[in-house]
């Protein structure tokens, strides 16, 4: 895979990269949510200091990561449940 150097800003900090250049679009959507957390928390929340912003931006994206990752288990749980009852319907037929 090609690497490719890029430079991205999370809480005002430019930071430079080396990714491989098919992560490129999820390394800048990630960076993209980091950064629109942080303004949300930073308008609805008498936050000011960055760090704390920083926090709780990571821990709103992470969770929301891990419930997306929970949801996408279960929907592939319950499609291989599908499955194996549509395999023994079928071995009724026969």
């Amino acid at each position: 895979m090609e690497e490719r150097s890029i430079n991205v800003e999370v809480a005002g900090r430019a930071y430079p990269l080396t990714i491989h250049q098919a992560e490129e679009v999820n390394v800048r959507r990630a960076v993209d949510e980091i950064n629109e957390s942080m303004a949300r928390f930073k308008a609805g929340f008498p936050l000011t200091d960055k760090q704390d912003l920083l926090a709780m931006a990571a821990l709103e994206v992470t969770v929301r990561a891990l419930n997306s990752n929970a949801a996408r288990q279960e929907a592939e749980a319950a499609a291989a449940l599908v499955e194996e009852i549509d395999r023994m319907l079928g071995d009724l037929r026969s």
